[in-house]
């Protein structure tokens, strides 16, 4: 039967499986937020499920994330017993968590999914970040936490190359669902030719040592040093890296006519920087997926990323971009100034990565895996 078929059955008997959705919703923006936000607001799953949200919301900046406190607590425990209430009124057949791979939160979520079990539910995890496997190597016990965490539940990580976090964790297959963004039905003149005279790097994240942003300034020196012309701009909010750093750091190696330090734009001005871009650049020393690299390749941009994480998997060596060894200063500078030299590469691809991104990376593409994979564990008895 095909899935509309199937929805349209489900509507007309009234047996439309239940959901319960625990997760947090932006602010702050992040990857995984911003997945939880297309997913409850999808109108596949509206269509398909009848849905409950429980919104985690700890903190509102992302310099909070990892901090623990007394308020957080107080509100993990609140949020605990509204998940009891609804296990028990709601009754959902399903109960879906994007888990924290590790710190306060995983032991806060680890709770959740306790008391999800003692109810007999079917549980998914859903996994947007990478870590377990350094901590449970580093410790039996926390081993052994996960191990339990992850006994008799579903789980979903974001690529192939992940599963190799869970490995000894998670003793069953996990299903992979990519991460996806909106994109438009048609294609905007502007990604199907070659833009400025003078090539501009772009490079959007927030201002970490752990996104590769100094690793990136210093390939730019490099860059210079060989008679390279480029203008690069540095678009993100400060993290453990400040706006006033970051410049004294550029002008200290004579950088201040090649590189902008923009401070973080949103919407349409975030928007106007890729499209004014010719090379996107993220030589991150710790991701999972990496969503941004996906903007990216909407907007026809060759990405120059790290082997780290999933990003192998997104961007394909030398057809959508190229891959660096993370913190290799020389071997960023040698990709970025291939590009530098060759418009047509630059070209290609973009093009090429645009395509990829179109056939599998978009909002529709991870709102159908997930209504699907939803069905295979509802199925499943």
């Amino acid at each position: 039967m095909r899935s509309s078929d199937k929805t349209t059955s489900d509507k007309l008997n009234g047996q439309k499986k239940k959901v319960l959705f625990i997760l947090q919703l932006p602010p702050p923006v992040h990857g995984a937020s911003m997945m939880n936000s297309y997913l409850v607001n999808s109108e596949i799953i509206k269509n398909n499920f009848d849905n409950k949200i429980i919104e985690l919301r700890f903190v509102k900046s992302l310099n909070e994330l990892r901090k623990f406190s007394l308020l957080k607590l107080w509100k993990a425990v609140i949020y605990y017993f509204r998940i009891f209430n609804e296990l028990i009124f709601f009754d959902p057949d399903l109960v879906y968590l994007p888990v924290a791979p590790s710190g306060y939160a995983f032991y806060r979520d680890m709770f959740y999914i306790f008391l999800a079990r003692i109810f007999r539910k079917r549980i998914v995890l859903h996994l947007h970040g990478k870590g377990i496997r350094e901590v449970a190597d580093k410790s039996s016990v926390k081993r052994y936490l996960y191990r339990r965490a992850f006994k008799n539940v579903y789980v979903i990580c974001l690529t192939p190359r992940l599963i190799s976090d869970i490995e000894g964790i998670y003793m069953s297959t996990p299903f992979i669902i990519p991460n996806g963004i909106g994109v438009k039905k048609s294609i905007p003149a502007w990604k199907q030719t070659a833009k400025n005279s003078i090539p501009q790097i772009l490079y959007l994240s927030n201002y970490r040592r752990s996104k590769g942003l100094l690793v990136l300034i210093e390939a730019l020196k490099i860059l210079k040093e060989e008679g390279h012309i480029f203008n690069a701009r540095l678009v993100g909010a400060p993290g453990d890296l400040t706006i006033e750093f970051l410049q004294d750091l550029i002008g200290s190696r004579m950088l201040t006519d090649f590189i902008q330090v923009t401070g973080p734009l949103y919407n349409e001005d975030k928007e106007k920087e890729f499209e004014n871009a010719d090379i996107f650049v993220l030589p991150t020393f710790f991701e999972s997926f990496g969503l941004v690299n996906l903007e990216a390749m909407y907007h026809s941009l060759p990405v120059v990323s790290s082997v780290e994480g999933g990003i192998p998997d997104i961007v394909i060596d030398g057809v959508t971009g190229f891959l660096v060894e993370p913190g290799d200063t020389v071997m960023l500078a040698g990709k970025i100034s291939l590009l530098l030299k060759d418009r047509d590469l630059r070209i290609e691809m973009g093009r090429n990565g645009y395509q990829r991104l179109i056939e599998n990376y978009t909002i529709s593409h991870f709102e159908n895996n997930i209504s699907n994979t939803f069905r295979t564990i509802l199925r499943n008895n």
